[in-house]
């Protein structure tokens, strides 16, 4: 499929019910966008997680050109919670390690893995029992949140690609773990990316956009009380909710321990 967005097009994929030939169109959008604006990595590869965020943002043409445009922003999160995040991540990682080597399973655990759209917190693979069969691996993302916020716009683009149907949301505080299924709200899918690329025509096909009066957002500093209440509330979530995110991930690759009822929290050591 060959279209141009430099001219209007009436998008005969968007009327189609076709999963690939509405993400085709969509690729096509993100690729003309990173060409418009320059936004591509250090690889030479287009920034598709980053386009889809900042067009998925707001509806206004002049805030989406401001965020594609300021190569300056820097992000304004303190580092308590880059080093939660990754505490988190890896304590879960090695857990998995542990669990998946005792019963004689391969297993790659991949963090900041390169996905279609965007890079995914973990991304495991795993071929049962010895075999690595091409094509016969399980994979399944997780994506680990030690804040409050959760973006559906970041949950969409793990769901478009096509390395794993399945993302596992360990929300640590919340003490929540979610299961998304794109199979399930593939309709859903579908309008999501039937918008960005009806917003990304309009964009590029605007000849001149009128400014704007909207605030900018400006980068929040939490306070010293408010960092360590986080912090306290991220030790206690994370010990509590740490067997129950395991046993989901498991339960969702079809892993199964025989000698422990099934059941990953009834190991005798304690792991």
């Amino acid at each position: 499929m060959s279209i141009s967005l430099n001219r209007q097009t009436n998008f005969p994929a968007l009327n189609s019910k076709n999963f690939e030939e509405t993400r085709e169109l969509f690729d096509h959008v993100c690729l003309d966008i990173a060409s418009r604006f320059n936004i591509y990595s250090l690889n030479g590869k287009p920034r598709k997680g980053a386009i889809i965020d900042n067009v998925t943002k707001t509806a206004c043409l002049q805030c989406i050109v401001d965020r594609l445009t300021d190569k300056t922003r820097v992000s304004g999160v303190d580092s308590l919670y880059k080093e939660c995040h990754r505490l988190a991540v890896n304590i879960l990682i090695e857990r998995l390690y542990y669990l998946l080597n005792q019963v004689g399973y391969n297993v790659l655990i991949s963090t900041e893995e390169e996905l279609r759209y965007g890079k995914a917190d973990i991304l495991i693979t795993v071929t049962s029992y010895g075999l690595n069969l091409k094509g016969n691996a399980k994979e399944l993302i997780v994506e680990v949140k030690t804040g409050n916020s959760l973006s559906l716009s970041q949950l969409f683009r793990y769901l478009l690609n096509e390395r794993s149907d399945k993302i596992i949301v360990w929300r640590v505080r919340k003490r929540q773990i979610l299961v998304f299924n794109a199979q399930k709200i593939k309709p859903l899918l579908i309008e999501f990316m039937r918008m960005i690329c009806l917003r990304a025509n309009r964009l590029l096909l605007s000849q001149q956009i009128q400014p704007c009066h909207h605030a900018k957002q400006s980068n929040y500093t939490a306070t010293q009380e408010e960092l360590e209440k986080m912090f306290e509330e991220f030790s206690e979530a994370l010990v509590e909710t740490l067997p129950s995110v395991t046993q989901t991930i498991l339960d969702n690759l079809g892993v199964t321990f025989p000698q422990c009822n099934e059941k990953v929290v009834c190991d005798e050591e304690g792991v």
